[in-house]
């Protein structure tokens, strides 16, 4: 196993998350169907890392219900707006909840920013069980370093493929601006897991969803970034991302 991913499990275990390793991403959907009974109402947090495992269209063939208010059809069309809330707050009531995170850090801690804040709620409290996924590249030293990540990184890589309206787009550096565009509205640290809520986190040793270093080579990072945006639509140059 990878020092860095060693680490960051031994870490996790310690404050109370129940930690594994996957090597690869299908052993990583392997790992998470094992985890979710064929009967379960399974809700969802936007994850471009879950997408990449391919697991939500698997759950769906088995006969899952899958709550997931993050379809191209529900996000693309603003007439499915009220569809896609009313969604978002049906997952937080779900047996298990699945999401990924912006970062995990060394120590043991699960770092998330929200435009919404769904996921976060999905995350703390709702669903008696929440798994979260996360690929190597999102592991960083400390809490320090993940929300420098978020704002340097994440933040203005994602909205800058979502069409918003943001400074960070235009410039690939956060201002801490004041746009009702904004996606870094809420940011949750969890240190410790919730006392009543189990939460598993899967660390998988491939890169996954959105997040690198910048010190990191060109092409890892591109890389990272064309399967991000394989799996997650943007919007037309001439139309703007619904609000």
């Amino acid at each position: 196993m990878d020092e860095t991913i060693a680490t960051a499990v031994a870490a996790l275990n310690r404050n109370w998350f129940d930690a594994h390793v996957a090597e690869t991403r299908e052993e990583a959907r392997r790992w998470l169907l094992d985890r979710i009974p064929p009967p379960a109402i399974v809700g969802a947090g936007d994850s471009g890392t879950v997408r990449q495992i391919g697991l939500w269209e698997v759950l769906a063939q088995r006969g899952n219900t899958v709550l997931n208010a993050f379809t191209q059809e529900l996000t693309m069309d603003p007439a499915h707006r009220e569809d896609m809330v009313r969604t978002m707050r049906q997952a937080l009531n779900s047996d298990v909840f699945i999401t990924g995170v912006n970062a995990v850090t060394s120590d043991g801690k699960l770092v998330a920013t929200d435009r919404v804040g769904n996921r976060l709620a999905g995350m703390l409290f709702g669903a008696p069980r929440v798994l979260v996924v996360a690929g190597r590249n999102k592991i960083v030293p400390n809490v320090e370093d993940a929300l420098a990540r978020i704002k340097e990184v994440v933040a203005p890589a994602h909205a800058g493929w979502k069409g918003r309206k943001t400074p960070c787009a235009a410039t690939g550096q956060c201002n801490d601006c004041s746009s009702r565009d904004r996606i870094c509205g809420a940011t949750l640290i969890i240190e410790k897991r919730p006392h009543l809520t189990s939460m598993s986190v899967l660390l998988v040793a491939e890169d996954l969803g959105l997040g690198w270093d910048p010190a990191w080579p060109a092409e890892r990072i591109e890389s990272i970034r064309r399967a991000y945006q394989q799996v997650t639509w943007s919007f037309p140059s001439h139309q703007s991302a619904p609000r």
